[in-house]
């Protein structure tokens, strides 16, 4: 018999006995709750269905389209202030397309690790008349799932995740939730439940939720399939910030896949303002369909080492969880932490902060320095004095300098120092990088005395990933350079 057939044919008859032994769990629960047995043909017991998803189905394609319309809450400096201080009109749509496999459950049946291929990954948004396109990189079309304590982390084997890819792929559906959804007893048309603060929490992509009132209800039930609507409040938080999710959804269990394979939320956020990120009021549609797949179409046919080996177990390589951070404005790109955050990047200047639980470490503001002569540098001691010389009053102690070659050939320039601002200490690291060709950048590190522990070799992974890359202006410089005719 054709293997393909003896596979369909194996995966269909499990089905059809995990069908049956669903009726007979079902039974026996209501059988338990109600306090007699139940009679074999009686039509309570006929009507009662557990609705359980198969875990042999791990191979799946999924589709989300999503569209995103309202407010963007901006502060003059959150942290100072939280109140809005500009508020912008903000729309999006973004389409992610990729095939997924499970490679193993954690003690709590939920999934522990699995891997992705983006098929198609973008989006277009206007905040107020800024118009933005981002998509995934080639590099980054492979990727791991790793659950790391409540929630799923991603990230690639290969590359580092820009900054904004890591926006792109963080949706509020996540696949790996939606089996997570369905009732965990056995329900007729009409039936009701609450689905666990858990579920919403990964489903979502919230840090954590604190409350909801999200009820299910059986809308729909027949022997091919059963539809679910949801409505309800869900309180939680995002990096430590508060928001609020008032959502409307549908969803459909296929019974004969033994699979959810289509997810419709409609969802209206509101998010306090964070130190990193903006408060926004918006209103969300999400569609999600999924389907299983009998073999992978851009995944390898074999899969990675088990969950139990070195590349499932245990914590997300730390190494693998650095972010891309890059400004053509000012023209570097820099591999830091997650916790950093782009805040500004404009015409002659770039500010980071690392952020985290909404409390703020370290502030970090690049800047061009003016170009010198091709082959000269600035000397330790006149890098010194710049650095005495800016602080002023507030310099207290020098702490330390240094001087050394990062692996991408620029000359890195390292001076901490402590002192005072109005009475609070704080520590400063000054970046000093340039080149062969006399270009120059300056990196000015804050961070208050109590966060050092947090913010510890922060300046250091900065000093050694710092590459420069054009500027806008010089990437405009080269296309007007290759449009203009040559002059004969």
């Amino acid at each position: 018999m054709n293997d393909y057939l003896v596979g369909h044919d194996y995966l269909a008859g499990r089905r059809d006995w995990l069908k049956r032994a669903a009726t007979v769990v079902a039974s026996s629960l209501l059988a338990t709750r109600s306090g007699f047995t139940l009679a074999a043909d009686s039509p309570a017991e006929r009507d009662a269905v557990l609705l359980t998803a198969d875990p042999s189905l791990t191979l799946f394609r999924v589709r989300v389209e999503m569209d995103v319309e309202g407010n963007v809450n901006v502060p003059r400096n959150a942290l100072v202030s939280k109140e809005a201080a500009a508020k912008y009109p903000v729309r999006s749509k973004s389409v992610l397309d990729w095939e997924e496999r499970i490679l193993g459950f954690a003690s709590d049946k939920t999934v522990a690790a699995a891997e992705r291929h983006y098929h198609e990954a973008s989006s277009d948004s206007l905040s107020g008349k800024v118009t933005r396109h981002v998509e995934l990189r080639t590099a980054s079309h492979y990727l791991s799932v790793r659950r790391d304590d409540a929630k799923w982390v991603l990230y690639s084997p290969d590359t580092y995740l820009s900054s904004t890819e890591l926006e792109l792929l963080e949706v509020p559906a996540n696949s790996l939730a939606v089996d997570g959804l369905l009732p965990t007893v056995a329900v007729r048309q009409g039936d009701t439940y609450k689905p666990a603060k858990e579920i919403l929490e990964k489903l979502l992509a919230l840090a954590s939720v604190n409350d909801s009132d999200v009820i299910g209800e059986i809308n729909a039930l027949d022997d091919s399939s059963a539809k679910i609507h949801f409505t309800g409040k869900v309180q939680g938080s995002v990096a430590g910030v508060p928001t609020v999710l008032d959502l409307v959804g549908k969803m459909v269990f296929d019974r004969d896949l033994m699979t959810c394979n289509w997810l419709a939320l409609a969802i209206r956020e509101q998010r306090e303002i964070g130190k990193s990120e903006p408060g926004f009021d918006v209103a969300a549609t999400i569609k999600m369909i999924r389907r299983p797949l009998e073999a992978p179409q851009r995944l390898s046919s074999i899969p990675p080492a088990s969950p139990a080996g070195p590349d499932f177990g245990g914590q997300v390589p730390a190494d693998r969880l650095y972010c891309e951070l890059s400004s053509t404005s000012v023209g570097f790109t820099a591999l830091q932490d997650r916790r950093w955050k782009m805040m500004v990047d404009g015409a002659g200047a770039s500010m980071m902060r690392m952020i985290e639980n909404d409390r703020g470490i370290a502030q970090c503001d690049i800047r061009p320095a003016g170009a010198m002569a091709a082959g000269t540098q600035l000397t330790m001691p006149a890098f010194i004095s710049d650095v005495k010389q800016s602080l002023g009053s507030r310099f207290g102690q020098l702490l330390e300098s240094r001087e050394e070659l990062n692996e991408f050939g620029l000359r890195v320039m390292r001076v901490s120092a402590q002192g005072l601002v109005e009475g609070v200490p704080v520590q400063w690291v000054f970046l000093h990088f340039s080149n062969d060709s006399g270009r120059r950048l300056l990196a000015t590190m804050t961070v208050g005395g109590s966060e050092l522990d947090s913010f510890a070799g922060a300046d250091v992974q900065l000093g050694a990933s710092m590459r420069f890359i054009p500027t806008d202006d010089e990437s405009t410089d080269v296309a007007s350079a290759k449009a203009k005719p040559a002059i004969k």
